[in-house]
């Protein structure tokens, strides 16, 4: 076939691959769960915490209100007097804006809790205690003698004040501070210096947005804001002193994937012209350096659409480490067309090394979908489909770009190699080995397991995240006890039966607080008891008469008529509840209880957990389930950590095996390995030596360093043996080019990601910088001449 009717076929191919990804990519499905890379459940209760920490971390919060802090230097232009003011105006500016619903800015009113439809159950909801009615009325007479009963209506109408002690146990967090009647507090600096000596005011707010306003409007809210503060009078008010800080869930993930795709958008584009620039300049053929990328385009965009295909969504984490699990398919095309600068006879006869270092590969990363983890099994789909992909098309360029019609003889690996390992290199690997261990004895790896450690989010948009809500007193809802129950009635029950021991372990100082679905709503057999207790109006009317205040029984009429009430309320069951339930239970108990195929799950809030052990044994001995995120996850990643090292063994295995085939002796398959097993060994150790935490993420980019360092060796190994057979020594750098080559574009591709905010990225470009120099470093000592 002519030449020019080869690069035509190339052009279609091209074509047909442009037109399949600007027709399937829009439509794939992305998904964001890290839970689907945590190993399965191997009891039931194991299952229960782990749904648990799926619905902890993948519950939708996309309509959670935006906290909101504004901060601004006290002065003599601004006070801690003028705190109601300026919150007023910046809440109005707010509330003014068409895609804001609502702001709050400070605590409800008294008279909105008293006209709640919930406080006509409060008899229910609480013990009445007829016995300390007297010291009850006379508590209220002395606030009322000192004019501190405001609405007296509603203090007669509710003497023994049971709503408002039910309002006092349904709530978990402490109450958001006040200043000068707004939520705020005056905040010494935490670093003092010449340039924040003073004070600051902090202003905080809630703010809800429209449907579908969202996303769209989250920058639009510090620019308001400053433009309210100008109009004030506030001076500075664009000044850094002036701080704004915002944060949900959705903030969050929107400022994260601004800050990732502003990283890769100006990564990529460096490191794809120091890549472009390095290839032209070795090749000093611009269409080689296209074509060099075409294996990867299109590797990519197959494991892409097989992965949605079988799994039927795609994970965002699953989509960028599978292109680093792929991106040793570059180096595919780099080494045929290095040879093929040599001669067409040398790129055919190096073939056979490509396709035995990319098949070795394939096979190994392939291994992964046998993990059982759904998320690495995603991974291994794509990086089995990838590098086929890669490698035909690697085979596909070369033919078109040779003009040989006939494959010549590639150099066989011999049975028996003069250069094997002799007694002195021996003595150099164990010496090697004595150094690997005596670095890991004396920087031993400090392993990060933690939630931290598999988050694509800055660390500093975690830390303004966690500030607004110790801000805010919103608890750290991570640890709780779950209670599986098979009805709702059940459920109530059983959490009622703990109370006393919960209060047991707060005098014990083993928690500080908790809050169940039970301290909101009691059961029906509890409500039943409390209403059996209530008395009479005579009995009521005889407590108020023995009363030694001014007050008389005729004053508190509406509070006996209410009393007497209770037994003609419909029951408050759970549906029920739904409709009455106050502004805050409303957004929480999504939190509290969540349905299952086998009943209800229910979970008591845990705050203040101060002996995690002590508490995992009481929780073991009530048949109940003790959740502690941060130790779950830990396990998981673990045990995640250890079956990436598992994979990692086992594909060096497959290696050994591969290679055993391919060269008809264990010692040279051996030999070749030896230079990818202690240059990823040097590289966990460099990395412990310089003080860095390994994450899992430094384990699965230990798989790409593994495929790369094959073919790295395998390369190293053939030029070793091209120039024993020709006997000349001017060879061997034209053996080894392409080997030199591929390393500098991995430096280059790679090497810019550790200049990134993103703690993922750059545990990825840490191994693989580090990893290839070492293994390429070794590869040229084990198989110099």
């Amino acid at each position: 076939m002519a030449q020019r009717s080869r690069y035509g076929v190339l052009l279609a191919v091209v074509l047909v691959f442009g037109a399949l990804a600007a027709w399937s990519l829009p439509k794939l499905t992305l998904q964001n769960q890290l839970t689907v890379f945590f190993p399965p459940a191997e009891t039931a209760d194991q299952a229960v915490l782990f749904d648990s920490l799926k619905q902890s971390l993948n519950q939708d919060r996309s309509q959670q209100p935006l906290m909101l802090s504004v901060q601004l230097p006290l002065s003599e232009s601004v006070s801690s007097n003028d705190a109601a003011a300026i919150s007023q105006t910046l809440a109005s500016a707010l509330r003014d804006q068409s895609w804001v619903a609502g702001v709050r800015n400070a605590p409800s009113p008294v008279s909105a809790w008293n006209q709640a439809p919930l406080r006509e159950y409060r008899y229910l909801l609480t013990d009445f205690d007829l016995e300390a009615l007297p010291s009850r009325l006379d508590d209220l007479w002395q606030a009322w003698q000192m004019g501190l009963v405001l609405d007296k209506a509603t203090a007669v109408s509710d003497p023994t004040q049971q709503w408002f002690r039910y309002l006092g146990q349904s709530r978990f967090q402490q109450a958001v501070p006040t200043l000068s009647g707004v939520w705020g507090e005056v905040k010494a600096p935490e670093v003092p210096s010449e340039s924040t000596q003073s004070d600051a005011m902090q202003l905080l707010f809630l703010v809800t947005f429209k449907p579908a306003a969202l996303a769209s409007h989250l920058q639009a809210v510090e620019p308001v804001l400053r433009a309210a503060l100008a109009k004030v009078g506030v001076s500075e008010a664009d000044s850094p002193g002036v701080k704004i800080a915002v944060s949900n869930v959705a903030w969050i993930a929107q400022q994260a994937r601004h800050d990732i795709e502003q990283d890769v958008k100006w990564l990529s584009v460096i490191a794809t012209l120091l890549v472009l620039g390095f290839l032209f300049w070795t090749f000093r053929r611009p269409l080689w350096v296209f074509l060099s990328f075409v294996p990867l385009a299109t590797g990519t965009l197959l494991g892409t659409l097989a992965v949605q295909t079988v799994f039927g969504s795609i994970e965002a984490m699953t989509l960028a480490l599978g292109v680093v699990l792929i991106g040793v398919a570059v180096d595919y095309p780099i080494h045929a067309l290095a040879a093929l600068r040599q001669s067409p006879q040398q790129a055919w006869r190096n073939w056979p090394v490509i396709r035995l270092g990319a098949l070795s590969s394939l096979v190994g990363l392939g291994s992964l979908m046998w993990l059982g983890i759904p998320g690495v099994q995603q991974m291994g789909l794509f990086a089995a489909v990838g590098l086929l992909t890669a490698l035909g098309m690697t085979r596909f360029i070369l033919w078109v770009l040779s003009p040989v019609t006939s494959i010549p003889t590639a150099v066989k690996m011999a049975d028996t190699d003069p250069a094997l390992a002799t007694v002195r290199d021996g003595w150099k690997w164990m010496g090697l080995t004595a150094l690997v261990l005596a670095l890991l004895w004396w920087k031993p790896i400090v392993w990060q397991d933690d939630l931290a450690s598999l988050s694509p989010v800055p660390p500093s948009l975690l830390q303004q995240d966690g500030d607004l809500r110790q801000a805010f007193r919103q608890p750290e809802a991570s640890q709780f006890l779950l209670v599986p129950s098979d009805s709702m009635q059940t459920l109530l029950q059983r959490q009622e039966a703990l109370s006393a021991g919960l209060a047991q372990l707060k005098t014990d100082g083993i928690i500080q607080g908790w809050l169940g679905l039970s301290d909101w709503l009691p059961s029906l057999q509890c409500q039943a008891q409390r209403l059996s207790g209530l008395p009479s109006a005579d009995a009521l009317n005889s407590a108020l008469a023995k009363s030694d205040t001014p007050l008389q029984p005729n004053h508190f009429q509406s509070f006996v008529q209410s009393v007497q009430a209770s037994s003609t309320l419909p029951p408050l069951d759970w549906p029920r509840f739904e409709t009455l339930a106050l502004d805050w239970q409303q957004a929480l108990w999504p939190t509290l209880v969540s349905e299952t195929a086998n009943g209800v799950v229910g979970k008591i809030l845990l705050h203040g957990v101060t002996r995690p052990a002590s508490l995992a044994d009481w929780s073991e001995a009530q048949g109940v389930l003790y959740f502690n995120q941060r130790s779950l996850v830990a396990e998981s990643v673990t045990q995640l950590r250890w079956e990436l090292a598992w994979g990692l063994f086992g594909l060096l295995w497959v290696f050994v095996l591969g290679l055993r085939l391919a060269t008809a002796s264990f010692a040279q398959a051996w030999r070749i390995l030896l230079p990818v097993v202690f240059g990823l060994g040097l590289s966990l150790a460099s990395l412990s030596v310089f003080g860095q935490a390994v994450t899992v993420f430094h384990l699965l980019a230990g798989f790409l360093v593994v495929a790369i360092g094959l073919d790295y060796s395998l390369f190293a190994h053939q030029a070793r043996q091209q120039i024993q057979a020709s006997q000349e020594m001017p060879q061997r750098d034209d053996a080894m080019s392409s080997v030199t080559i591929a390393l500098m574009t991995t430096i280059l591709t790679f090497g810019c990601l550790l200049w990134t905010s993103i703690p993922i990225l750059v545990a990825i470009g840490q191994t693989l910088v580090v990893g290839v120099i070492w293994v390429y470093l070794l590869a040229r000592w084990q198989n110099r001449v």
